[in-house]
């Protein structure tokens, strides 16, 4: 029996499965990981560095282990649980960016959506990238530039690419070396079509639209991460219809919007929300059209989000 560490690349089931110098074993936990009613960020996810017990099986071809430690975590990108049986779900561990992935066209782009994702990776040190998808698709590619232009302004990685054209997709490739990367947005958008051309070779499922909604139909079921020839790991997130921000106060949102900080320091009262309070500097210069007044909207929704969230755990 020997004592290795790996890679969570899978969770199947009970199923744990890691990487650990070139070979896959299927892990399980050991009994003090069995909590049945704690918050899941004590259970392994995809992305952990683990350790584990390897297991001796005449009678299965796979190679088996137990799991005995979590190792320390770098980053962890959470969301709002959907079914609210706990306050926070964890995506993935360790992560060194996500490609926030939206579409010029079916579905339409929902840029209040790709704001939240972008509070939530950097609001734990996970860098950001916008991958404006399917622009095969767009009829007046500058248009579309212009409106994504905010977040190129504001320092942020914006690439624009098609999985039908191959564009950007050279530019992905290497922006991915060496690096453990996740693509994140809405069902539909191109996630695993992109994937597939980054990685030639995968097997697998491409959804569609549905005309009727103009969404996307999930077809990545589970979270699993892919090797890459040159070095580094890819997720494919099912897609998701909405994203809601946990592990954040009200007062320290207003810090992840890179384009309050100038106006800030001059707002009346300190600390300012920049939502109800008299000579805010802020929503002065949203007026003015200094601050993008839709970048200042998705401020105000996940504010009051967090504030509902804050209220909801303080009655339990």
């Amino acid at each position: 029996m020997d004592v290795l560490d790996g890679l969570i690349f899978k969770i199947k089931g009970a199923g744990y499965f890691v990487t650990s110098h070139g070979k896959e074993y299927r892990c399980y936990l050991r009994g003090k990981f069995r909590i049945v009613d704690s918050e899941e960020s004590v259970l392994p996810v995809v992305g952990d560095r683990v350790r584990f017990k390897t297991i001796e099986d005449a009678s299965s071809s796979e190679l088996r282990g137990m799991i005995v430690e979590v190792l320390p975590r770098k980053s962890v990108l959470k969301r709002a649980d959907p079914s609210k049986k706990y306050r926070g779900k964890i995506i993935a561990a360790n992560l060194d960016q996500v490609f926030i992935v939206v579409s010029v066209a079916q579905p339409k782009p929902n840029r209040r959506f790709l704001d939240r994702l972008i509070v939530a990776a950097e609001s734990d040190s996970i860098e950001p990238v916008i991958c404006v998808n399917k622009i095969d698709l767009a009829t007046d590619i500058e248009e579309v530039k212009n409106n994504f232009s905010v977040y190129d302004e504001l320092g942020y990685r914006v690439l624009f690419t098609s999985a039908e054209t191959s564009e950007g997709i050279d530019e992905l490739r290497e922006m991915m070396r060496d690096k453990l990367s996740i693509m994140a947005g809405p069902s539909g958008t191109g996630k695993t079509s992109l994937i597939a051309r980054i990685q030639p070779g995968l097997e697998l499922k491409v959804g569609s639209v549905s005309e009727k909604s103009g969404k996307g139909r999930h077809t990545t079921t589970h979270f699993e991460l892919h090797p890459l020839d040159e070095g580094g790991y890819i997720g494919d997130t099912p897609g998701m219809r909405e994203f809601g921000i946990v592990g954040l106060s009200p007062d320290e949102l207003s810090g992840y919007f890179r384009e309050f900080t100038e106006f800030s320091k001059a707002c009346r009262f300190s600390p300012c929300t920049h939502s109800h309070e008299p000579q805010c500097a802020v929503k002065e210069a949203v007026e003015s059209g200094k601050v993008d007044r839709e970048r200042y909207e998705s401020y105000l929704r996940i504010l009051e989000s967090l504030k509902e969230a804050e209220g909801e755990f303080w009655k339990r």
